[in-house]
């Protein structure tokens, strides 16, 4: 197989916009780096003003070019647990009367302790879900006029474990059961089912797209990542047995840069596909490879009844 580094990242001519949710940190702060190292006009969508403004200093510094006032490098907050919070920062967006070329569904939350969003909904189906479903269908118009252009859904393969959507809203709502491992699996299984919902929200946009768009959506597993997305978690468990088979932030964010930057997504025309990391951590990358998605998200109509709920949800009254 091929190998994959950022050298082989292209360098974009004229104005090239990306919106990157959750990029303050972690594999999302690394690809707006080497984004706009490539001359990438990054819109860094985030919570904390506070961290993405000191990772926008450090990303600057890290770059250390000679023109790095000119870095196209900006801030919009975003909370993707508030419906609100999404339209207005699509409101802003549109204030600056920039095209769109790129988004990165990258934001989310891992195995929290119970809570519900803004709108009162899980807050794992809520913030991996509903908030980029919601801001996808938002922006889409903007991607459809400036195509070529790419969407690319990050998901997991803890979506693979997952049976399928909990459609009954006051199930899918229920506070995890308060005893100790039965909390964690029910924890696990609600990330699962939002990463599942990434994935079958992936396939069915670029369905509804259709295959001769020039809007490629994909989705991808970044692999098992040393980030703060663990936080949740038992410390003792990430350090003393995942650590040694997690991949560092920068081998991480490689699927990402490959789905939504290399000529292979156009010229191949890949529509609704998932991507994996090779499975060598250490250097040199192979390059991502395309496998099969969890049979769920292959059902049209399981797909077709997750974008109605989520349609209700959000409040969305026409989508494409």
């Amino acid at each position: 197989m091929p190998q994959y580094s950022f050298n082989d990242i292209p360098r974009v001519e004229g104005v090239k916009v990306a919106i990157i949710t959750g990029s303050n940190e972690g594999i999302g702060r690394i690809t707006t780096r080497e984004l706009v190292r490539k001359g990438w006009h990054v819109i860094m969508a985030c919570r904390n003003e506070e961290k993405a403004q000191a990772a926008i200093q450090a990303i600057r510094a890290q770059i250390g070019v000679v023109d790095n006032d000119n870095l196209k490098l900006d801030f919009i907050q975003l909370d993707l647990a508030s419906y609100e919070s999404v339209r207005n920062f699509v409101d802003q967006f549109h204030q600056r009367h920039l095209p769109l070329h790129l988004l990165i569904n990258n934001g989310g939350v891992m195995m929290p302790p119970f809570g519900l969003t803004k709108d009162g909904e899980e807050l794992q189906f809520g913030t991996n879900h509903l908030g980029h479903f919601l801001l996808a269908n938002l922006l889409l118009d903007d991607l459809k006029q400036n195509v070529p252009s790419r969407i690319v859904v990050l998901s997991s393969r803890a979506h693979l474990r997952h049976p399928g959507i909990e459609f009954v809203d006051e199930r899918r709502n229920q506070p995890y059961p308060d005893t100790g491992i039965v909390t964690y699996r029910a924890r696990a299984a609600t990330y699962g089912q939002s990463k599942l919902a990434n994935m079958m929200f992936c396939k069915e946009l670029a369905e509804r797209l259709g295959s001769e768009s020039k809007v490629y959506c994909n989705g991808i597993h970044p692999g098992v990542i040393k980030t703060e997305l663990f936080r949740h978690l038992h410390p003792g468990i990430t350090t003393r047995i995942m650590s040694p088979f997690m991949r560092t932030v920068e081998n991480g964010s490689m699927t990402t840069l490959y789905v939504a930057t290399h000529p292979d997504i156009e010229t191949q025309n890949i529509h609704g596909a998932y991507f994996v990391p090779s499975k060598h951590i250490p250097a040199p990358y192979i390059r991502p490879a395309e496998v099969a998605p969890n049979p769920v998200v292959l059902d049209k109509n399981a797909r077709e009844r997750l974008w109605e709920l989520s349609k209700r949800l959000t409040g969305l009254t026409n989508t494409i």
